[in-house]
């Protein structure tokens, strides 16, 4: 049975279970949205009661509860209605960061996407990336361009939609880009994912990408993946070293969580690294992981365990400018 089925409850209701219209009383969450999550999450799911009507469990009532007091406090629905009810509570009283001022072409670009002209924005983009060079274009613009539509997502200032369309428009870019590079023979193989509760599919590909051209190949599970997932691949494979990037939508009692898991999924020897914003957010060393912030202390780490290749990447050409929307 799918996970969003509802079950037919012969006879009383559960103790404590509520009929959706006293749901949405005592909620202040509408029928619509509570409708929409169960399609799209699988959250909640009711059961139904002997004449076929909509019944939640008091368990629910109470998430739905946790969920309406965290979209008052500014986060978007895709990034908490997913979570379990401990991330759920670790997670209130966070607060949802202001937009940091942005420099010219990244405010142009958010601007582009804000106003649906992703042609437009394509062409910017592009232009940016030949300007730049391939480095500097994904440190210094796609990096926190990601960033900042993901903030005002978070903020309700943009539709989700909105970003998923840049997030596919910048991995077509990425696709494009990678085509222009060749791995050296004596490239060591790294297992990079992201975790359960983080769906950053693009930090993701522009991490893969950086490292790619650093001569690193890249083992990518992509987002989401469990710690045995990522443990039984990294073993499968005879991977060097296992980074995971956590970046998004959790607390740093969760993150903590999710990363002790990984370690102890993981061979003891196998180096663990992991990177993103979660590396903020620790309150303490977590024994045999190393952390890094950013790309620079991440190379600096796998210098420092022998994982890079003795040989530069070969570039095969220079980037060309796109001039035509996709």
């Amino acid at each position: 049975m799918p996970a969003n089925a509802s079950v037919v409850v012969a006879g009383s209701e559960p103790s404590g279970a509520l009929h959706i219209r006293e749901v949405v009383r005592i909620t202040g969450l509408r029928r619509e949205q509570l409708y929409m999550w169960q399609r799209r999450y699988g959250f909640p799911s009711p059961l139904r009661d002997a004449f076929g009507d909509r019944v939640y469990p008091a368990e629910q009532i109470a998430r739905l509860k946790l969920i309406k007091q965290l979209l008052s406090e500014g986060w978007r629905a895709g990034a908490i209605v997913p979570l379990t009810d401990s991330a759920l509570q670790s997670m209130v009283g966070l607060a949802v960061a202001e937009p940091v001022p942005l420099p010219p072409e990244i405010s142009q670009a958010v601007k582009l996407l804000g106003e649906h002209r992703v042609g437009e924005l394509q062409n910017h983009l592009s232009k940016l990336l030949v300007g730049q060079g391939l480095r500097k274009f994904l440190e210094q613009t796609l990096i926190p361009l990601n960033e900042a539509v993901h903030e005002r997502v978070v903020r309700g200032e943009m539709q989700m939609f909105q970003e998923l369309r840049f997030s596919d428009l910048a991995q077509r870019l990425l696709r494009d880009v990678t085509r222009l590079v060749r791995p050296t023979r004596d490239a060591r193989q790294i297992l990079l994912a992201t975790p359960p509760n983080d769906p950053n599919q693009l930090g993701l590909a522009i991490l893969e990408l950086l490292l790619f051209t650093e001569g690193i190949n890249c083992l990518t599970l992509g987002t989401g993946v469990p710690a045995q997932e990522i443990a039984s691949a990294a073993k499968a494979y005879h991977t060097s070293m296992v980074v995971l990037l956590f970046d998004r939508g959790i607390s740093g009692k969760i993150a903590g969580q999710e990363i002790r898991s990984v370690r102890r999924s993981l061979d003891a020897d196998l180096p663990f690294l992991v990177s993103g914003r979660a590396v903020n957010l620790l309150a303490k060393p977590i024994d045999n992981v190393e952390v890094a912030a950013d790309f620079n202390t991440v190379m600096a780490a796998l210098r420092a365990k022998g994982v890079l290749p003795s040989a530069p990447v070969a570039r095969v050409a220079e980037p060309v400018d796109r001039t035509q929307a996709g």
